[in-house]
């Protein structure tokens, strides 16, 4: 027979125990019936995103991107297309006012000579991202982005992905900005070795598998909210600063 007392002891573990969870790991009991959009979810990131996501158990998922060309990396997953130009807010006010989403996660590339989508395309999503009433918005973005970037190869992508997340720092909404150096965009395994830093100046290698992974275990994490972080993955190689 359990005595009070042993009674009380249990009962204040368990309680320390579920707290230890939330404090720690908020998103532990994250509802998997939140609405998710992920704008550009059939490229090579957003892809592996979408794909984390229904592992992860979430059931209400939303793909936005300007074709149907790639459909196909989602294969047979049960997601929701939505078909759009971010560079349009008409085509964004409509995406935002046919749906409520909780989170927002753009991983958005310029591909090819299309036009650069990120500043403006930044801009559009986090006005209506905001009216819409979004809990957490997440960017993928770029380490040495800025107005004045050393990379003057990426030159014109740097100063626009620092405009887009400038966009979405004053924009009033709760955000993560994950920068990565290089992503490999083989399909080279998950290390499960990849962590996010808040030393953003440092050049890490990240595989896509992995930076799927640490982009959902962000979503809605009182940890990871209005912060700048960085994906680094010391396994892969050397890093720089």
């Amino acid at each position: 027979m359990i005595s009070f007392s042993t009674h009380k002891y249990i009962k204040r573990f368990f309680t320390m125990l579920y707290l230890a969870l939330v404090i720690i790991s908020p998103n532990v009991f994250a509802d998997s019936n939140e609405t998710i959009l992920v704008i550009g979810g059939t490229g090579r990131v957003g892809s592996e995103i979408v794909k984390a996501l229904h592992r992860e158990g979430y059931k209400n998922i939303s793909v936005l991107s300007r074709s149907n060309n790639n459909r196909s990396r989602l294969k047979d997953l049960d997601i929701k297309y939505l078909q759009g130009d971010i560079l349009s807010e008409k085509d964004v006010k409509r995406v935002f006012s046919g749906g409520s989403y909780n989170v927002v996660i753009n991983a958005v590339a310029k591909v090819g000579e299309s036009l650069n989508p990120h500043a403006i395309g930044q801009v559009n999503l986090s006005k209506w991202s905001k009216i819409n009433g979004s809990k957490h918005f997440i960017l993928i973005g770029s380490v040495g982005s800025g107005p004045d970037p050393q990379h003057s190869m990426w030159r014109e992508i740097l100063i626009a992905k620092g405009l887009a997340e400038q966009s979405l720092i004053h924009s009033g909404l709760n955000y993560t900005i994950i920068k990565t150096g290089i992503i490999v965009y083989d399909d080279t395994p998950a290390t499960n070795q990849a962590f996010l830093s808040d030393s953003i100046d440092i050049v890490s290698k990240v595989t896509r598998k992995d930076l799927a992974l640490l982009t959902v275990d962000c979503v809605l994490k009182n940890s990871c909210m209005n912060s700048v972080l960085n994906a680094i993955d010391k396994s892969l190689g050397s890093i720089s600063n």
